[in-house]
This record gives structure tokens, sequence and C-alpha cells, in this order.
């Protein structure tokens, strides 16, 4: 079978410079969970519609489907149809025509679909010239039904628009997904015309002519109704999101992993957990990134293109991107981890304590409002309160090196690059720019000087 994805449409409603099909839903642009199902559908041949912001399309498509371009993006989905005319022309099988910001179709559905036809043409020996997707709606105001006559047959599909009081009462809409038997879809889409009202050529006005022509065309009705939602506006586009969301995070239960607060937490479609995870509310796991067994993430954490093993613990209001975070360290509250960071077995990474592009080794503690710039930290270091590492000279970054078990008291700055050796011990609040050995003592304060009275005679005088 081969597909056909009309994605050239403006999204004028969504009030936007950006291609309709790239605006994103769980941080994929729609167009992407409509090639996925596709794929999943074992669908080879994939023709993409297109028209405006072609390049940015094409650019995030990429390689491997073939493009159509649309002179006219608002001359409608027959038209759209007609523009790929090449791809189709001469094929002998169904062609499934969908539309690129459909993001909710299963490949479960395309599957379903196609076996209906075989199993119509088996039983029935009847050869389908199309079936379409749709669904029964408790209140269809606003889509398009699908008439039938006493056979079950497809009649035609009526915008509401044009509906008559009797077409209006039609439970049944139009869900925008078709099967196409090709040289039938060839032999009538030449016969459509552009509306009068909007000048626009509809797909759906093919089925009408296929049936004056005797064609059988069947509808066949989505498991899911929300698999007939289309986005045409930006609350369409948050409900779709939410529709996925809720799935994605509905399959994750399933499989053995403890959400807190579905309905607050948003996990994209790369995530992995591995299981026995928790996730407490308003929790965003974002990108490429994976929760090993048994770890937990606190409220509000944001969790980003990372890695989290076997037991690690992100307390509350964390941020964690492009990073790892190795088996049983805890990371959090209130702590920022970026830049390719990796905090070892056991460590603990405490409140307001930022790392940036910083390796740290096993049991490292930074318990306190510190921030640890460009650094390898070997293991059992302590990171006092208050702890900075100066890496950033106005031009460049550089390195600092801790090894193993050495103590840096609070409110110390280290001054890279400098290397602080083995067991050296950083008296609080001292200004380190020169290399320490290891087993050293490092002191650098200012002189204390205490000035008897003095400080009540200037507050009295003031």
């Amino acid at each position: 079978m081969r597909a056909l994805v009309l994605s050239a449409g403006l999204g004028t409603r969504l009030k936007s410079q950006k291609p309709k099909v790239l605006h994103p839903i769980l941080g994929k642009p729609m167009l992407w969970y409509v090639l996925k199902a596709l794929k999943e559908a074992n669908i080879k041949e994939t023709g993409l519609v297109v028209s405006y912001g072609a390049d940015d399309v094409k650019n995030f498509a990429g390689e491997g489907y073939f493009y159509f371009y649309q002179e006219n993006p608002k001359g409608g989905t027959g038209d759209a149809v007609l523009s790929a005319l090449d791809f189709w022309r001469d094929y002998e099988d169904y062609l499934l025509v969908v539309n690129g910001d459909a993001p909710l179709i299963r490949a479960e559905t395309i599957k379903n679909m196609l076996r209906f036809v075989k199993l119509v043409q088996e039983y029935e020996n009847t050869k389908l010239s199309a079936v379409l997707l749709s669904t029964q709606l408790p209140d269809p105001t606003g889509y398009g039904r699908v008439v039938k006559d006493q056979e079950g047959n497809v009649i035609k599909v009526v915008e509401e628009k044009d509906a008559t009081p009797e077409e209006k009462q039609i439970k049944e809409i139009n869900g925008g997904l078709y099967l196409f038997y090709a040289p039938h879809l060839l032999d009538v889409i030449f016969q459509l015309r552009p509306s009068p009202a909007s000048g626009e050529v509809y797909l759906t006005e093919v089925f009408s002519l296929m049936y004056q022509r005797g064609y059988k065309v069947r509808s066949f009705m989505a498991e899911e109704p929300t698999e007939c939602m289309g986005v045409n506006d930006r609350w369409e586009l948050a409900l779709a999101e939410n529709v996925i969301r809720l799935a994605i995070v509905r399959e994750w239960a399933k499989k053995g992993n403890t959400i807190h607060q579905p309905e607050s937490v948003w996990i994209e479609p790369d995530v992995v957990l591995e299981g026995d995870v928790e996730i407490y509310p308003d929790v965003m796991l974002k990108g490429n990134t994976r929760v090993g067994k048994g770890a937990v993430v606190g409220k509000g954490s944001v969790i980003e293109n990372s890695i989290l093993e076997e037991g690690a613990v992100v307390e509350p209001y964390s941020v964690i991107k492009n990073s790892t975070i190795k088996a049983k360290a805890v990371v959090g509250p209130f702590a920022h981890i970026r830049d390719e960071s990796l905090i070892g077995e056991e460590s603990h990474i405490g409140n307001f304590v930022e790392v940036k592009k910083s390796k740290m080794g096993r049991g490292v503690k930074a318990k306190h409002l510190a921030y640890i710039g460009d650094a390898t930290i070997e293991d059992d270091v302590n990171v006092g309160a208050g702890v900075v590492f100066a890496n950033f000279d106005g031009k460049r970054k550089h390195p600092s090196y801790v090894e193993k078990g050495a103590f840096i008291g609070s409110n110390s700055l280290i001054i890279a690059p400098v290397r602080l050796g083995a067991y050296a011990f950083i008296a609080g609040g001292s200004v380190v720019n020169k290399d320490i050995q290891e087993g050293d003592l490092a002191i650098s304060r200012p002189k204390l000087r205490i000035l008897k009275g003095k400080g009540k005679e200037k507050l009295t005088a003031e």
C-alpha cells in the first residue's frame, strides 16, 4: 500500500508563520505522529504534498519520501491529491490518503482498515472503491456527516453548512482518513469542481461520484473517537496534545510505573521508563530521556535528554538537561544539572546547586548553594555551601580538577585553571588560584580586626 500525506495547509486559524504540520505536540511536530503511524503500519512508499513552508517540511521529514508541490495551498484536499497524480496515477492497489494535521491516527487502525477491505472482498465478493474512517458523536456539530443508503454503502459526505435538517441528525462523522482503490479514484477525481463558496476542491466529493457510478464505498468505525480529531486552531492543538499525553502516561503506568496525578505529568514520545519508576505531579520528561528501574522523580522536576540510572532520586523542582545521573545518586531539591554533566553513584547534589559540564565520581557531596562549572571531581569530595568554581575569565572557559577525598570549605572561591590534590583541605572562605598538593591545607583570608566599642559608636551616630 502507498500513502499520501496532505501537508500543504497554511494553518490560517493557527495564526502562525510556521507550516501547520510543524506545530509541536509534546516536543514533536504534528507530522511526526502521522509519519510514525504510517511506518508502524508497514507502509513502504509515502508521498507528501507540500506548499507553504515546503523547505521546512522537507528538512524535517528528510529523505525516503516522495514530495509533490501544490501550487495553490488554498486549493483544497482534492487539488492536493491531484498535485500528486504522478505518485498514484498508474498504481493498481489501494492508496491511503491522510491529513498531515491528524496526529491521533493509529497504525493499528490503518491495518484494520486494510483487513476490512480484504474481508469485504473475500466474503461479499465485492471490490471496495473506497473506505473512509468515521466515528459516532453524541453531538456531531461542525463535522461532515456520512450519508448512507439502506445497505450501508456511503452515498456522500456532506459538510454541515450544506446539510439538510435530516442530514444534520446523522451522528456518524467523517474522520479524514481514506483508502482509495487507485484506478477507481482516477476514474472520478477529474470530475471534481471547486466549491462556489470557498473555491476549494474537496476530496470528499469523490464519494458521491463513486456512488453514482455504482462503485462501493464503506465507512470503518474508529476504535477511539479521538482518532477522527483534526487540528485546525490552537485550542484543538492543545486538546490533541492532551489526548496523546494521557495515552503515553497510561501506557507507562500499565507497564509498571507509578505516576501520581497523571493529569499533570508530561512524558514525551522518546522517553523510556525501565519499570518501578515513581513520578510525582507536575514532572516533565522530555526528549531522549531514560529513567532507570526504581528511580524517583520529585514534584515539578524537568528532565531533558538525560539518563537517570537505577535507584537515582531527583528531589522536587530540579532541572536536569543533557546529563547522566548514576545509580543511587540524589539530586535536588532545586538543583540544576546541565551540559553533559555526570553525577557519580551515591553522590548528592543538593539545594540550589548548579552543575555545568562537570564530571563527578562516587560519593561526592555538594549539598548547598554551590556552582560547579567545567570541573572534574573524583570520589568522596565534599563541596561546602556557597562554593563557586570560577571557570570563565571573560574570554575562555577553564577547567578545574579535584582529586579524591578533598574537602572544600564553605564560601570558598576556586579560580580555574586549578588542581586540588587528594585529601587537600580548603579552609572556609578561601580564594584558591594555585594548585594545592595532596594532603595540604590551604587558607586564604584577610586578617580580622576587632575595634572595641566602635560598632555601638557607629550605630549611635547614625
